[in-house]
């Protein structure tokens, strides 16, 4: 290395190289105990819903050194999945193949290179540590927040998925954004299905359909409308006007593996509730749908057959 000058440019190559739309890094320190009071704010209403993992290691979430020892710099990564329009009943992340998976493979090549110039030790996390994404994703400038909660990333739009490679070595901290992507209209928070946003940029996951289709275990609430989703629900992202102005920007291509697959496009209620589990299985590999199970698939199909006729499907879609 040529010095501290050059280190943002390699860094940069090595996250655009993996095919992230954005990248930064934010210095390891525990989080600002305004931010803490909301997540605890947050669990203890039970706003968290069916999501009890998101009770465990407080502190750990709290401070990163607790996830990795000596933890010095959180590079953060934010991947594009995109979709073309379509009328699927499942969430966009979800129709190609597991994010998780993909991110991990790309992200442990990066973290092995920073390794090499850099030395220490580095700890991948795709959604699957007790690690506050979002939070150290706008300290480290990829993006901001909006009204639905959800971060909304330049150039790129909300339809990203982050990743982070924790690092003991100390690597030059990314400012953040100085000016909010979202303009507080308020679109998402009128066209939510399940009145779910609380107007704060706080979402109650005991009413969101992304958490019902997918963590609820069980028979789903009473009263509960699906809208004719089978898993997930994109409404809030698909009515932001930041989200369509940073997308139009045309900055983020998605992953191709994370592109949708057609018989996942087209997969209707109808065929959903008779699936066998040897299609289950065939259709879902490596999917971040296998968490919902097809127990919990079957179920969702079978209550919008019930509850819901087709002109309410096809116009919430």
């Amino acid at each position: 290395m040529n010095g501290a000058a050059s280190i943002p440019e390699m860094l940069d190559a090595l996250c655009r190289g993996a095919g992230a739309c954005a990248w930064g890094v934010a210095a390891a320190a525990p989080v600002a105990d305004a931010d803490r009071k909301i997540f605890d704010s947050w669990i203890a209403r039970g706003a968290h819903g069916p999501m009890d993992y998101m009770e465990r290691y407080a502190d750990v979430r709290a401070d990163v050194e607790l996830l990795l020892a000596g933890a010095r710099s959180i590079v953060v990564c934010a991947f594009s999945y995109r979709q073309a329009s379509h009328s699927a009943h499942i969430s966009d992340y979800a129709l190609g193949r597991d994010y998780h998976i993909v991110l991990r493979e790309r992200l442990e090549q990066v973290a092995a290179a920073v390794r090499e110039s850099f030395g220490g030790e580095t700890r991948v996390c795709v959604d699957s540590a007790p690690l506050r994404e979002r939070y150290w994703a706008k300290i480290a400038g990829v993006g901001t927040f909006g009204l639905n909660g959800k971060l909304i990333v330049p150039g790129a739009g909300a339809d990203v998925v982050l990743g982070e490679i924790v690092c003991t070595a100390v690597l030059p901290a990314t400012e953040p954004l100085q000016e909010e992507l979202c303009d507080g209209c308020g679109r998402c928070i009128m066209a939510c299905p399940a009145s779910a946003l609380d107007g704060r940029g706080g979402v109650d996951a005991r009413k969101c359909l992304s958490c019902i289709t997918i963590e609820h275990r069980g028979p789903l609430p009473e009263g509960v409308r699906l809208h004719g989703r089978l898993a997930g629900c994109d409404v809030c992202s698909r009515v932001c006007p930041a989200d369509a102005r940073e997308a139009s920007a045309g900055c983020a291509a998605t992953l191709p593996d994370l592109q949708a697959r057609a018989e996942v496009l087209a997969l209707t209620p109808a065929e959903a509730a008779g699936l066998t589990r040897g299609r289950f299985a065939s259709l879902f590999r490596q999917s971040a749908l296998m968490r919902l199970r097809l127990a919990g698939l079957r179920r969702n199909a079978t209550y919008i057959i019930m509850t819901e006729n087709q002109n309410e499907i096809t116009q919430t879609l």
